[in-house]
Parts: C-alpha cells; structure tokens; sequence
C-alpha cells in the first residue's frame, strides 16, 4: 500500500508540475500559484471533515510551517520551469527533495534492507540519468554547461521541498489531511498579502484556467496520497518512490512538447522501474 501510494503521488506530482508549466508559460506565475493553491485549499477543505478522525492543533501547525516551504519550493520551480526546459529542472530538483529526506529518515532510526538501499541509489541515480538533456547528437551541445541560476533554482526549490516531506512527516495519521488544509491556508494568504501589497493583477486568460484547475487539483491530490504514504510507511523509501516524479515530466514533455528524449534518459526511465520494484520487494 505504502509503494502504490508513493508511486501514485509521484504520477500526480509530475503530471500536475507539467500542466502548471505550460500555464505558467501563458501567464504570470503569481497568478498560476495562486489559483491552483486556492483550488486545492478548496478541495482539501471539502473532504478533510469526511477523512481525519480527529483535529490536533500541534499537526495543524505543522502543516502551515510545511506549507511555507512548499510555496516557496512550486515558486522556484514554476519560475524555472517557465525559463528552462522541464525535462532539467524537474530531475534536479527532484534529486534534492529526494536525497535530504533519505538523510534524515535513516539518521534517526529508519531502518533500511540492503534490497531498499539498492533500490533508493538505482532510483537516485535513474533521476540524475533522467536529467541528462542535452543532445547525444551534437557535441557542440554536449559540452555546453546547464546554466548557472538554473541549477540554483532548481536546487533550492528541491531544498524546500525536501523541508516539506520532513516536516509534514510529523504529523499524525488520524487527523489526516488538517496538514493540508493548514498548508494550502497559509500559501492562499501568503500569495494574496503579496498580491495585494505589489498591487499585482489575478487576471488570466480563459484558455490556460483548465491548465491550472488541474494543476491545482493534481498537486494537491499528490501531497495527500504522499501525507497518506509518510504516515504509514518509513520517509526515506516514500521520499524516494515520490521523487521519481521526473518520469511523468519527462513523459508528459515529450508526447505534448516533443522535447527531445536521450538514451540516457531511457535508461533512466527504466532505472525508476526497477528502483520501484527493489523497493517494493524490499
């Protein structure tokens, strides 16, 4: 169950970072952000009272700091997936989002089969082969280095997520999803203060509002399978199985984009399925 959870939100997660680029390619960022964070705060608000089986203020909290991160993490990452190419800023960021939580799970006291650990560095790496971008067929490009802001986007957007997985793995199972209400909360009343302080307009045209509807809906439905995974199974593997989000990216960018799918990234496709196996078997 934990597996199917962490692979299903990672499938959610891609699909809904795909549609929220080409959205945020039509019109503002702000405005894309804030209308796919306020529909999910909408759809996580309407269903919490039908889930959680009681309210904790202490998770409710928890759930608002995550949210901070989290909005400062789609932030990083829709402004770079608007200037660089999804098939890079999906994978690099994923590796960092991926790689912290690792981190902290087994420091304090997950304990990981040498069948997972096998199974999380195949995925580690299947998401760094995913990243490789640039055309195996012309070496004038294959030398040419990623730009330099957007690695450091990318990674910071990571970071924040990574701080999101954390931080939302101390909430407790019975009051799920109240995190999420809490989270969607605060980034709705973060991004309309600055909305309203920079005197920004929310006006988008009607032809990227299914983009963002489902955007927002997609995203949210992903951080409530992931909140479901990390209360019933350890964060380090879940982590994993939700960073490899990259594959639906890069899947989705090369059916509607025709973005351009290396060997390598092949060969990383395939790493993620045997990495979900590994893990899965473990």
């Amino acid at each position: 169950m934990v597996v199917f959870l962490g692979i299903l939100s990672a499938a959610l997660f891609g699909a809904g970072d795909f549609l929220g680029g080409l959205a945020s390619r039509r019109t503002a960022i702000f405005s894309v952000i804030l209308i796919a964070h306020s529909i999910g705060l909408v759809f996580i608000l309407l269903v919490a009272p039908f889930m959680a089986e009681e309210f904790l203020l202490g998770d409710f909290f928890r759930g608002a700091v995550a949210g901070i991160s989290g909005l400062i993490g789609i932030a990083l990452i829709f402004h770079a997936l608007q200037r660089g190419p999804m098939t890079v800023v999906a994978p690099i960021t994923s590796i960092a989002s991926a790689v912290i939580p690792v981190i902290w799970g087994t420091a304090y006291g997950e304990n990981l089969s040498t069948v997972h650990i096998t199974g999380i560095c195949i995925g580690l790496m299947s998401i760094f082969l995913i990243s490789r971008v640039r055309s195996e067929s012309s070496e004038t490009k294959e030398r040419e280095p990623l730009p330099p802001w957007l690695i450091t986007e990318s990674l910071l957007s990571g970071l924040c997520f990574a701080s999101f997985y954390i931080v939302i793995d101390g909430t407790s199972g019975p009051s799920e999803p109240w995190p999420l209400v809490s989270a969607r909360l605060v980034s709705v009343c973060c991004l309309l203060l600055i909305g309203v302080f920079t005197k920004r307009t929310f006006t988008v045209s009607s032809p990227v509002l299914p983009l963002i509807f489902w955007s927002g809906m997609l995203d949210t439905v992903a951080n409530l399978t992931f909140l479901m995974a990390t209360n019933r199974g350890m964060l380090s593997i879940v982590a994993v199985l939700t960073s490899l989000y990259p594959a639906t990216t890069v899947i989705l960018a090369r059916w509607f984009l025709k973005e351009h799918l290396t060997r390598l990234q092949v060969f990383g496709l395939l790493g993620a399925l045997t990495a979900t196996a590994l893990i899965a078997g473990g």
